[in-house]
């Protein structure tokens, strides 16, 4: 099994134990994935401690305990470590808190989208695009931002499989062909 593809149904598993319709349940346990994802899954030693076949069981648990109290993790979050653990699979994290956000996403509403800029926008172009989309869609938006210098000018904006060109590029191409044919 790939490792995204692993992620991907511990996130899937962790969603539905937690109830996939439930916005505000999985809004709670994403905040803690997130932050062992954070901790846990950014410290090589740690990861090689946890996802190691050689080692002692009893170290790891004791471990995992410490870790999730340190961490004040819910008894779901606990147990959700404990497996991770068991199974070695502790590197995977923050693909699962990745998938779980989508889970998230999805019970509370939320569509993805991806504006790409050829300047790094302002906080406030950021908004006025993500109320843009927003007022498009008919839904909530959750935007990343990306900044391609090729684009010379103007936003490209993805929702879902629509696109949205409005770039200098894209339009400079349009009056090439336009010109061509001419």
């Amino acid at each position: 099994m790939k490792p995204d593809a692993a992620a991907g149904r511990y996130a899937r598993a962790l969603a539905e134990i937690a109830g996939e319709k439930d916005a505000k349940a999985l809004e709670a346990l994403t905040a803690e994935i997130d932050l062992l994802a954070a901790s846990a899954g950014s410290d090589a030693a740690l990861l090689r401690f946890f996802d190691s076949p050689v080692g002692n069981d009893a170290h790891r648990r004791a471990a995992t305990e410490a870790l999730a109290k340190s961490a004040g993790l819910s008894d779901l979050a606990k147990r959700f470590l404990a497996v991770l653990v068991e199974h070695r699979r502790v590197g995977a994290l923050k693909g699962i808190a990745a998938g779980l956000a989508e889970f998230r996403d999805r019970a509370a509403g939320i569509v993805p989208a991806e504006a790409t800029f050829a300047v790094a926008p302002a906080p406030a172009e950021e908004k006025a695009m993500q109320q843009a989309l927003e007022q498009m869609t008919g839904s909530r938006v959750r935007l990343s931002v990306k900044v391609d210098p090729g684009l010379l000018g103007g936003v490209t904006a993805r929702v879902g499989s629509r696109i949205y060109d409005g770039s200098l590029r894209t339009r400079l191409h349009s009056l090439h062909r336009r010109l061509a044919r001419a």
